[in-house]
């Protein structure tokens, strides 16, 4: 199974709209066990892409043998080409190329599992705004599908005369919150595309934030609660909390708050020096 090149610079691309992914640095920094102690049902951040998807295989597996047949993945990408100034220059195509890899492995473990063995095509659902798509009788996945996509997401789900046994979207592009304007429109067509997007349930998430000058990192691999890791400016980590569902950011500002290293317990002139700090450092070449 082969990534499916993008074509470059196709005439008939649309200027893609999708929202903003941040990736981590391609060496994958050595990082501390600090906070993770070994107990029992606390996961360890992945040290690098490979690691992400051993563990990203088996979350999807576990919640598959659950009954789950649809499932949304959420995968941190490993920077590529990034430049002093931003992180994807290339925009949503330069993502996918950094995402497609990782999907493929996923793809290439679980079909080998019972119950989703088979050939898988490949195809491009939309070029502009690099939406994949790996295809088969039992295991299918769509990589950055859009509201755009919604019509072809909703075909291959209530595909006849048989649906994929397992159907995987990995980092959705559309927004749920905080648009006047709903991504899928308006009325029953908005109500439709909410019900399919709300029947698939996260299962591995492992996504980079910065919240309230503090950069975290949100894990969840089914059947495990969802963690919550610190992280620091030399790239160590330490678990914060864990909630049993997936929390929002307002939880984790107030778990923050809980914490006495955190940004928002400083006075005012430290969180104006750390974040000098934070900008310096965010310039510095990406290795």
């Amino acid at each position: 199974m082969q990534c499916h090149r993008l074509p470059a610079g196709s005439q008939h691309a649309r200027a893609p709209r999708h929202r903003a992914s941040r990736g981590i640095s391609s060496t994958w920094r050595a990082r501390s066990a600090t906070g993770l102690g070994g107990a029992a049902g606390t996961l360890r951040i992945p040290s690098n892409p490979e690691l992400q998807v051993k563990q990203a295989v088996a979350a999807i597996e576990e919640a598959w043998k659950a009954g789950i047949r649809r499932q949304r993945i959420e995968l941190l990408l490993p920077l590529i080409g990034a430049t002093d100034l931003d992180d994807w220059p290339g925009g949503i195509r330069q993502q996918f190329k950094a995402a497609a890899p990782l999907v493929e492995g996923i793809l290439k473990q679980l079909k080998q599992k019972e119950g989703l063995q088979g050939p898988l095509g490949v195809d491009i659902w939309d070029q502009g705004d690099a939406v994949g798509a790996w295809t088969g009788d039992k295991l299918a996945g769509v990589l950055f599908p859009t509201a755009d996509t919604i019509k072809q997401l909703r075909q291959l789900a209530e595909r006849k005369p048989n649906a994929p046994d397992l159907l995987l979207i990995f980092n959705p592009q559309w927004e749920l919150q905080g648009n006047l304007v709903s991504d899928f429109g308006f009325g029953s067509r908005k109500e439709a595309s909410l019900q399919l997007v709300g029947s698939f349930t996260p299962t591995y998430w492992l996504k980079q934030m910065r919240v309230a000058g503090d950069d975290l990192r949100v894990l969840h691999a089914h059947p495990n609660k969802w963690q919550v890791h610190t992280v620091s400016r030399t790239g160590s980590e330490a678990l914060l909390t864990s909630f049993d569902s997936q929390p929002s950011y307002v939880q984790l500002q107030e778990a923050l708050k809980a914490w006495p290293a955190a940004a928002s317990n400083k006075s005012l002139m430290d969180r104006l020096r750390d974040e000098v700090r934070f900008i310096q450092d965010t310039a510095q070449p990406k290795q």
